[in-house]
């Protein structure tokens, strides 16, 4: 697997939202750590960035979750 997969939609083209997503974290990660590194970090920045990329993991994991739960009812003969 290719660095460039992660940038790929289901069709096989570069997905630009997830070029962008990709780009803004890589960003923020400089940001974050440049500050750390010359000491200016502040708590309140860590956790804001910290509650970011963990909300937008999670968010993601429950979007997948609710999509295959949805699919099993729907296999299942169950409505809603």
């Amino acid at each position: 697997m290719d660095a460039l997969s992660l940038l790929r939609s289901p069709d096989g083209s570069v997905s630009l939202s997830r070029t962008q997503a990709a780009l803004a974290f890589l960003v923020c990660c400089g940001v974050v750590g440049w500050q750390a590194y010359k000491g200016t970090l502040s708590d309140v920045t860590f956790g804001l960035f910290f509650g970011f990329a963990t909300a937008g993991y999670i968010g993601a994991k429950k979007i997948a979750t609710d999509k295959i739960t949805a699919e099993k009812k729907i296999d299942a003969g169950v409505n809603k």
